[in-house]
């Protein structure tokens, strides 16, 4: 018995050595963590886009707060995304919220939809709602090369209040402007003139004419390379004109029409607010397919004849049962027929841009024959919200945007010519079982030669 005890000593020595390696490999292995992907493509692997995004944040703190529903599959993949990210930035820190088990947190970060991602950065964030590696990768941008834009919000013409908590109010939609980093200004033009740090001027839902001073000053603004955001609602015959000739250089024309669309009774909604869900080939809505809604709208279309310099394009435009009735005292007394001769058939232009490309190139104009989709009733309605923030940020010229390539794995399918079928059937029918067969004789072979 005693001559056994060394060797059961050096078994438990080798144990506890081979256990003391594999503690030793797992804690290097969890420090410098480290994964290679072995496809042709590198479809597992970070984008080299997002690899600089990162090196740009370092060696700053950078926060990612996603806010998912408890039951999402996509959780799963966006963590292995994230995960995959910070072993390429020593500081970064994820961390997941359900809105639904952390209401608090949701109200906190003013989170309001499922899917919503925050990367902080140096006291700034930004909020993204599609949740790929490329919408990261540009937050990482805009994150590394911060730019200030300012918005100047016109008054003086019954335009709609910024700071007005009411339904009709724009108080939420200035919110979302300062979370994105926007600074917000209110500018009366005729006091003092528009200051020269405004990156955009918007007018909302004005009910009072352009004095010809403003006039002058506004139909210029576009020419600093600056951009002009007007949204107007329809106003009664005889009224609007300066709005109209403020318009005329850029090459649009508003219409003297309330766009009516039967097609919004099937979601509930009124006759006049229409559903808009064709759009057209732009920067602006690129990537935007959701549905929006513009109560009480009027046509925004491009003239006829469009000034030399000026490209114009209609954006937006209702559904193929809607028109634009020109009859307004009938449709004030609610009733509503199409007349074929004198209204507009649908699909109809309720939102258009346009960029000036003589002068100071890149100089833009947004216009939406509506103002209400923004206030404070309307903004979260279906992609409304969006929509408004795809045209800000294709007016102010944040560029700050890059596109990543889908990466896929390759369809290659293998076509054998007859002889090398033949020769891959004869292997496998006839080569493997033979090879097993002869290295099985020569073990038991062997077997019955040691026992003998």
């Amino acid at each position: 018995m005693k001559r056994y005890w060394p060797q059961k000593f050096h078994i438990l020595i080798a144990s506890a050595l081979f256990l003391g390696v594999l503690v030793f490999a797992y804690l290097i292995a969890g420090r410098f963590n480290r994964r290679v992907d072995l496809t042709q493509d590198k479809i597992h692997s970070i984008a080299p886009e997002t690899l600089g995004a990162l090196s740009r944040l370092a060696p700053d703190e950078v926060v990612i707060r996603s806010f998912f529903a408890h039951d999402d599959p996509q959780e799963r993949d966006f963590e292995i995304l994230l995960k995959d990210m910070a072993t390429h930035h020593p500081r970064l820190q994820f961390h997941f919220y359900d809105p639904d088990r952390s209401p608090s947190e949701a109200r906190r970060y003013q989170v309001d939809a499922y899917r919503t991602t925050l990367v902080e950065y140096q006291g700034r964030q930004e909020r993204i709602g599609d949740i790929s590696e490329e919408s990261l990768t540009n937050a990482f941008i805009r994150l590394a090369h911060p730019q200030k834009q300012v918005l100047c919000f016109t008054s003086g013409h019954g335009e709609i209040d910024l700071s007005d908590s009411d339904r009709l109010g724009l108080s939420e939609w200035r919110g979302i402007l300062e979370n994105r980093q926007y600074t917000i200004k209110e500018v009366q033009i005729l006091a003092g003139g528009i200051p020269d740090d405004c990156s955009a001027l918007v007018i909302v839902g004005p009910h009072y004419e352009l004095l010809p001073k403003e006039l002058d000053l506004l139909q210029k603004f576009p020419e600093t390379g600056k951009g002009l955001f007007l949204l107007i609602d329809p106003m009664d015959p005889g009224t609007g004109k300066s709005y109209d000739e403020l318009l005329r250089p850029f090459g649009l024309k508003l219409g003297i029409d309330v766009i009516v669309d039967k097609t919004s009774r099937v979601f509930g909604g009124d006759y006049l607010v229409p559903l808009i869900t064709q759009y057209a080939d732009h920067p602006v809505t690129e990537k935007f397919r959701a549905a929006t809604f513009l109560p009480i709208a009027r046509t925004v279309r491009k003239m006829s004849s469009v000034p030399l310099g000026i490209k114009v394009t209609e954006i937006a435009f209702t559904t193929p049962g809607s028109w634009a009735e020109t009859d307004l005292k009938t449709l004030e007394n609610g009733q509503a027929k199409l007349d074929p001769e004198a209204d507009l058939v649908g699909p109809v232009p309720v939102a258009a841009a346009v960029e000036l490309q003589e002068g100071i190139k890149g100089s833009r104009v947004v216009v939406v024959g509506d103002s209400d989709f923004v206030t404070n009733t309307h903004l979260r309605v279906s992609g409304n919200k969006d929509f408004a923030l795809n045209l800000l940020q294709w007016l102010v010229q944040d560029d700050r945007w890059i596109a990543l390539r889908p990466r896929e794995p390759r369809f290659e399918p293998l076509f054998l010519q007859l002889g090398q079928s033949a020769g891959v059937a004869a292997f496998t029918i006839g080569g493997i079982p033979f090879t097993a067969l002869f290295v099985g004789s020569v073990g038991i072979w062997f077997r019955r030669r040691r026992s003998s």
